[in-house]
């Protein structure tokens, strides 16, 4: 079983960082995924995360419509 949720307090709207310079103002179909640091410790279970994640990626990645440049906006105003 997974527990998800919003991360709190960075909402993932932040001018500046890495998904606004790299993604957004080049128009990437984009995501941030975060795992808390304790499942992911130890070798097993960075390997979990892992075998639980890549056919999720894979699966988007073989998408055609995600590789499209499109302009998605910001929610920290205007690009």
């Amino acid at each position: 079983n997974l527990i998800v949720g919003d991360n709190e307090p960075y909402d993932g709207a932040l001018r500046g960082d890495t998904m606004f310079k790299h993604a957004i103002v080049n128009g990437y179909a984009h995501a941030l995924l975060e795992i808390r640091q304790d499942l992911i410790a130890d070798q097993q279970g960075a390997l979990a995360w892992a075998q639980r994640l890549a056919p999720i990626v894979d699966a988007i990645d073989h998408r055609p419509d995600i590789h499209a440049v499109k302009m998605f906006g910001s929610r920290t105003g205007p690009l």
